[in-house]
């Protein structure tokens, strides 16, 4: 089953890693690309991907955490199924919860389009997979072929 991700990451090199990975394992599916905040909620409001990697600190002022909030009030409540992303440790700096995890700042009901969190370098196998199981399909074989800990 063909699935589309959206892959929001303002830093280049990471975000074509996760699409040279994606393609590899995933190879019918549609990638898509935003570097904003703004950008990412635009697009996904418009047209919901099934999966979106999202990473916290984007290349403007609204965070991923935000994105999800937006989301959120947007209507979207089943897709996109979002993993997030973050090189910003695994505690939130800032926020209402400053000190916990950063999935814990949003409210309960935002977390729901939370399907899992990664903190950056992460183990491909495990991101991939997660990434499999929120598009609601088994992980491929090719997989397998993947190292955890590249």
């Amino acid at each position: 089953m063909i699935k589309r991700v959206m892959i929001a990451e303002d830093h280049k090199e990471t975000a074509d890693a996760i699409a040279d990975f994606m393609r590899f394992v995933f190879p019918d599916w549609t990638l898509e690309h935003a570097v904003t905040g703004k950008e990412a909620v635009e697009k996904t409001l418009a047209d919901p991907a099934d999966v979106m990697v999202l990473d916290i600190a984007l290349a403007d002022d609204v965070n991923g955490l935000e994105v999800i909030k937006k989301l959120w009030e947007g209507g979207l409540r089943d897709k996109p199924r979002v993993i997030v992303i973050t090189a910003l440790g695994n505690r939130a700096f800032r926020g209402p919860r400053t000190g916990r995890p950063w999935v814990e700042q949003l409210n309960e009901h935002e977390r729901t389009l939370v399907a899992a969190f990664f903190e950056k370098p992460y183990g491909w196998h495990a991101f991939l997979s997660a990434v499999a199981k929120a598009a609601n399909v088994p992980p491929p074989e090719k997989i397998k072929l993947i190292p955890d800990n590249e």
